[in-house]
């Protein structure tokens, strides 16, 4: 248990950017990803603004399924950054 915890401590990125005010959002936190095949790491975070922010890792796949499952009722705005969060786009 204690490495899994570790291996996915090693996916926290050290911020999340904001897709819609683009703010750095730090108060980060894991999401248990059990069941949720090809999936590595889920990290969710609230911006000031308001929104709630998602960063995920694993198969691409996994992770475009994970984002599309999150967008079916409500509006999602994509975006992809570096670990760092230096670098930021929305699709």
């Amino acid at each position: 248990m204690a490495q899994a915890r570790a291996k996915v401590e090693a996916t926290r990125p050290e911020k999340l950017i904001c897709n819609g005010c683009k703010a750095d959002v730090t108060d980060i936190h894991p999401v248990d990803t059990r069941g949720l095949r090809g999936i590595e790491a889920i990290w969710v975070g609230q911006c000031a603004c308001g929104q709630t922010t998602f960063a995920a890792s694993g198969e691409p796949n996994a992770v475009e399924a994970f984002f599309f499952a999150l967008s079916e009722n409500t509006e999602l705005t994509l975006g992809s950054q570096s670990k760092d969060g230096e670098n930021h786009e929305t699709a």
